[in-house]
């Protein structure tokens, strides 16, 4: 009688617990927790926000929103918003146009946003489907060191910029910025993710006569493996970004450069949407 009773239990407890599981299933308990009462799936959609250290009196805000799109979202596009402290009355960005399908990101850092330590909830539908609804903190005094050391080195063929490694950085995104008359950032002529700390373009690069500056941004996030279908769970609840120039390269004719000191731009562009 007692191994019949001990048959009986487990069976019960194995029934219970199939209960519970599908239960958890039906309310979005295997989907990773959304916040704000919903849930969402952050295998497939997630976002991260956080802030930007670019040298100012302020640090600025930084958000990413990344999406294993199932259809496209043109020609009306999508909204993202964000509420909490930095945002109380709620902010919205986009509209947020993709015409094909498959893995996106949109991110941008601003200058003119300060971020506000508190709960912000990110809002967000793609589509009818596919739904983003988190909520986290965001330490608006935690920041990443700004990049150190970065140089510019010149020899009759090549560029070769260097800067040194920034603690807690996992990647780095650099931009070559083509200068107007008044010595800020004009036109951006090339741009690359990298984990080393050294760029170099090789022999055969010209480019038109003017001046240019590298602009290398740190990232608490890896980049170079953030760009590839799948990768949305990789998105931490807060990331944090940094950036430095380097001096001016002077192209006097092609294949001709030259070291020149400058000072900081007037206007330093925000990060928008392209990056």
């Amino acid at each position: 009688m007692r191994s019949k009773t001990r048959v009986n239990i487990s069976w019960l407890s194995g029934f219970l617990a199939l209960l519970l599981a599908l239960l958890l299933a039906a309310c979005g308990g295997g989907g990773g927790s959304g916040g704000g009462g919903g849930a969402t799936d952050t295998r497939t959609i997630n976002a991260s926000l956080g802030t930007w250290n670019f040298g100012g009196s302020n640090l600025g805000f930084a958000r990413i929103i990344w999406i294993d799109l199932k259809s496209p979202t043109s020609p009306n596009g999508f909204e993202i918003n964000v509420t909490g402290p930095t945002f109380p009355s709620s902010r919205s960005f986009g509209p947020i146009r993709f015409d094909f399908a498959g893995y996106h990101y949109s991110r941008s850092v601003a200058t003119t946003i300060t971020p506000v330590t508190g709960d912000h909830t990110v809002t967000a539908s793609p589509n009818p489907d596919q739904t983003l609804n988190r909520t986290f903190r965001l330490d608006a005094s935690a920041s990443l060191p700004q990049p150190q050391g970065v140089s510019v080195q010149v020899t009759a063929n090549s560029a070769t910029y260097s800067w040194s490694p920034v603690p807690g950085a996992k990647s780095y995104y650099v931009q070559l910025w083509q200068l107007d008359q008044n010595g800020n950032l004009s036109t951006l002529r090339q741009v690359w993710y990298t984990k080393d700390t050294q760029v170099q373009f090789n022999t055969g690069v010209s480019f038109p006569q003017g001046t240019y500056r590298a602009r290398i941004f740190a990232f608490t996030l890896d980049f170079t493996q953030l760009l590839r279908p799948g990768q949305a769970a990789q998105l931490d609840p807060q990331f944090n970004v940094s950036s430095a120039l380097s001096q001016g390269v002077q192209v006097q004719s092609a294949g001709t450069l030259r070291v020149v000191p400058l000072p900081e731009p007037t206007v330093q562009p925000d990060m928008g949407d392209g990056w």
